[in-house]
């Protein structure tokens, strides 16, 4: 729960009296920047790969899968809120990009075909689930056998436990876990918030 003396637009200036002095990078993905060759390892990424980007929000990750697994990959794009589903599918037409089928996900589920998936990302989505366990369940059967889940997130600050300002990354792996996926490795200093933490926890789907 948020302490009463702080509310978010406390939390905002403390956030950015933190970054006085020092390079901000944004929470928006950039195709160029330092997450995208990280993310090609992670997820072994390819030409021919299936890949899903849940909670695609503005698309950015979207645009830059789908021009890293050409020609003959494929990414399905999830988003729960209609007007980024809108502006998602007019960015990709703007991009002259026919490798991205657009999903319409759910709270409680991703919308994700049953083993459709060489790899799955949730891009600073996690903190957001409010019904992780099926979400998980759900990711868990949108993957192939072997397939491989990044969740790339960031602690939440100061009091809280988590929710819109983060989540820790030992709940994000226990509850993936709890979900039937295999912990690989945990990533603590994944690029792309500043100077504030943020890591990548990284699981995969059993062979058998």
């Amino acid at each position: 729960m948020t302490p009463p003396a702080l509310g978010r637009a406390a939390i905002t200036l403390l956030l950015s009296a933190a970054c006085t002095g020092c390079q901000w990078t944004g929470f928006g993905f950039r195709a160029d920047g330092p997450e995208m060759p990280r993310l090609r390892q992670v997820l072994a990424l390819e030409a021919g790969s299936v890949v899903a980007d849940v909670g695609a929000g503005k698309g950015e990750l979207t645009l830059a899968l789908a021009r890293e697994v050409r020609p003959n990959g494929r990414v399905l794009s999830t988003e729960i809120n209609a007007t980024r589903l809108k502006d998602l599918r007019e960015a990709l037409v703007d991009a002259r990009l026919d490798n991205v089928t657009v999903v319409d996900a759910r709270s409680h589920e991703t919308g994700l075909p049953p083993n459709c998936c060489d790899a799955i990302v949730l891009r600073r989505v996690y903190h957001h689930l409010t019904d992780p366990s099926s979400i998980n369940a759900s990711l868990l059967r949108a993957l192939r056998p072997g397939g491989v889940l990044a969740v790339i997130d960031f602690p939440p600050p100061f009091f809280w436990s988590r929710g819109s300002l983060g989540v820790p990354a030992k709940a994000v792996v226990d509850e993936v876990t709890a979900s039937g996926f295999e912990p690989l490795r945990l990533i603590d200093d994944w690029p792309g918030r500043g100077p504030l933490g943020s890591y990548c926890a990284v699981f995969r789907k059993p062979r058998t």
